[in-house]
């Protein structure tokens, strides 16, 4: 008598009650008890598609039990719910030579013991196959049809700041939205409103703390600006791009501004810049990586080191830090407590002058101009798709518009990613004695140092001169602005 391994698979489960797998269990048994076989176990994977690539443990446990002898026949509903793959299928055909295993089907015997049932069983294997990427060709179009019109995607927790519908505005997250949103544009870092978000618990919509990568992801998300926004499942392997092709406005409301949004974008897809505000978490030294030594070497040039914070009698300091095989001189080193007030006084003194105050609003009006130029590209790339969608152009026509626009994008966002830092100035901006106040008791210590990133390139710090006790002619300032 067979001792039969049941397997069942189906490819969404929307629901997660498992009845397609339950009723295709049901039928198998049947197929079972005319036989006059034994069931032995039961392999159920449960909203797992056979072409997605995704692991499947259950097939992997069925395979595994007829290596071993546990099983000698193998019953499913179609022999699609067993493989779309042809490599797969073959691997099949090759385990049941070896171990003398029959495959039966609800739908109709295949005997993998003859060349014809082998032929019949490739023959259903490719249809299957075939019918499954015309499937999610299919599904693929639709999707980004959606997109195209602005449509809800469904799937998934809800977004944050949005109820169930992923259309009406939750009031109380929208605010939050908009606060870290400020936050971030005015330079604290994520781990710093991460850290704030769990002390008042403020929570995900999975009712989980945020985390610098899940808050980030949200504040770089074009929903909540009221855009929709689409990435072919195609374009990536494993994980999902930051950044979509915003390609419509949606049926939804915004919760931040087209603009504020764009800056998000721009500053949180910046490697450069988002180093400098995801992990400062360990940073106890405000000018760590921004203080550069300028100890002159035998031929002339500076050494040119990023200088960190290292403590030395109780007492710390910024060190040009010799380590072996390390390029730097070790020969610089500068009290920390005194240069981060010389550091303030002198960036607070030039952020209260008329001059800063006019380069900084001129860099805002070319950010909103930029701003202005990226939303009419993306309209542009919107109005293109569906053009392309309706027939009215050709697909050469397309691609040819669509390369001239995305260089034209790409380029205006690259000079918005450079120009980020002129807003937040402007929101610190004020008197020098009223800056002071907020620097010392309304700034923490990672919007500190964004200000200090967004007014200087760096600042060279050269040799101390052994006869003064301080001497603030040491340094070298390197002005953004």
């Amino acid at each position: 008598m067979r001792k039969v391994g049941i397997y069942c698979r189906i490819s969404q489960d929307r629901t997660g009650a498992g009845l397609g797998v339950a009723r295709q269990e049901a039928d198998c048994r049947a197929l079972v008890e005319r036989r006059g076989w034994t069931v032995a176990d039961v392999y159920a994977d449960n909203d797992v598609s056979a072409y997605s690539g995704k692991r499947r443990p259950q097939w992997e446990r069925m395979l595994e039990d007829i290596r071993n002898g546990f099983i000698d026949a193998v019953v499913c509903w179609h022999i699609d719910r067993l493989t779309r793959t042809p490599l797969e299928l073959e691997g099949v055909i090759a385990l049941a030579e070896r171990h003398g295993v029959e495959l039966a089907t609800v739908t109709g015997e295949i005997d993998l013991a003859t060349p014809s049932g082998k032929m019949v069983a490739r023959m259903l294997g490719a249809a299957a196959r075939g019918e499954a990427e015309h499937k999610a060709e299919r599904q693929a179009r639709q999707r980004r049809q959606n997109a195209e019109m602005g449509k809800v995607s469904g799937g998934g927790a809800r977004p944050y700041g949005y109820a169930e519908d992923r259309v009406t505005i939750v009031e109380d997250e929208a605010d939050i939205i908009r606060e870290v949103a400020k936050r971030m544009l005015l330079g604290e870092s994520q781990s710093s409103i991460c850290r704030d978000l769990e002390e008042r618990d403020v929570r995900t919509p999975k009712g989980g703390y945020w985390k610098p990568t899940t808050l980030r992801r949200l504040m770089a998300s074009a929903r909540i600006s009221g855009r929709r926004e689409h990435t072919p499942r195609k374009s990536f392997e494993t994980t999902r791009p930051l950044l979509g092709e915003i390609v419509a406005d949606a049926v939804w409301p915004e919760i931040i501004t087209v603009e504020q949004s764009d800056q998000l974008r721009a500053l949180l897809s910046d490697p450069d810049r988002a180093a400098l505000f995801a992990h400062p978490t360990g940073r106890t030294y405000l000018l760590s990586g921004i203080l550069t030594c300028a100890k002159p070497k035998d031929d002339g040039t500076l050494c040119g080191w990023r200088m960190s914070g290292r403590p030395k009698s109780g007492t710390p300091r910024y060190v040009c830090h010799n380590t072996p095989g390390s390029p730097a001189c070790g020969g610089t080193a500068t009290v920390a407590s005194r240069t981060d007030e010389h550091v303030r006084d002198m960036i607070l003194t030039a952020l209260a002058s008329p001059e800063m105050l006019h380069q900084l609003t001129t860099k805002n009006d070319q950010d909103t101009g930029l701003a202005a130029l990226i939303a009419e590209d993306e309209k542009d790339l919107a109005e293109l798709a569906v053009m392309a969608a309706k027939k009215q152009i050709t697909r050469a026509e397309w691609m040819a518009a669509r390369t001239v626009v995305e260089k034209r994008l790409e380029e205006n966002r690259a000079k918005q990613v450079r120009q980020t830092g002129a807003p937040m100035l402007l929101g610190f901006i004020g008197t020098f004695e009223d800056m002071t106040q907020r620097w010392k008791k309304s700034l923490n210590d990672s919007q500190r140092r964004a200000i200090v990133a967004a007014t200087v390139h760096k600042i060279n710090v050269y040799p101390a001169d052994p006869r003064k006790k301080w001497d603030p002619d040491r340094f070298e300032f390197d002005w953004v602005a």
